[in-house]
């Protein structure tokens, strides 16, 4: 018999609701939009680190994971979900936001570096490698002279609310591709 395929999605974004549908959150929001796929889940407590939700997607087992950490600390929800479970780094997809990328489009990616963003780089930090897959929302790109932190914590301008549900299910497509057929599919069939 096959052994079953476990994945942890690690969602980055920050908690609490001043940071709700806010472009760093992406990570959250897409996580909200996959676990609508099963619902028979629910959310629930991940010791103090986060939330997590456990589904089957893609003929694998998944554990989506909201840390609670704030952004610059995810990478220890992350490492604790996955020792608990004995998932490895290969088996970690991270999704968050990426300013550098246009609005409602993907890049996947297998590994690299954080690219300065600050969740992916604690989660990097944690594992012990770059080695993990990642599918990144593009949130770009920036006003002129805007500041990034400013930029990345506010909230979606009305266009890009009216285009985000047609962004987040892009996303969750991209995601199931990575389960199903792996990153080089997906990250020929959705990279811009």
């Amino acid at each position: 018999m096959m052994e079953e395929k476990v994945y942890i999605v690690a969602a980055l974004g920050n908690p609490g609701r001043e940071y709700e549908r806010t472009r760093h959150n992406m990570g959250f929001l897409l996580a909200d939009r996959a676990v609508r796929a099963d619902p028979q889940g629910r959310w629930r407590a991940w010791k103090d680190l986060g939330q997590c939700f456990e589904s089957r997607l893609g003929g694998a087992r998944i554990f989506f994971l909201k840390p609670a950490t704030y952004m610059n600390n995810s990478g220890l929800a992350v490492r604790s979900l996955a020792d608990f479970y004995k998932v490895r780094a290969s088996g970690i997809v991270a999704v968050y936001d990426d300013m550098s990328i246009p609005f409602g489009a993907i890049k996947i990616r297998r590994g690299g570096s954080a690219g300065g963003h600050n969740g992916m780089l604690s989660v990097v930090s944690a594992m012990g490698t770059q080695e993990i897959g990642r599918i990144k929302l593009g949130i770009g790109p920036r006003p002129p002279g805007m500041d990034a932190k400013n930029f990345v914590l506010g909230h979606f301008s009305k266009e890009e609310e009216a285009g985000l549900a047609p962004a987040l299910e892009r996303g969750f497509e991209a995601l199931l591709t990575v389960i199903e057929k792996g990153l080089d599919e997906a990250m020929n069939r959705f990279n811009f």
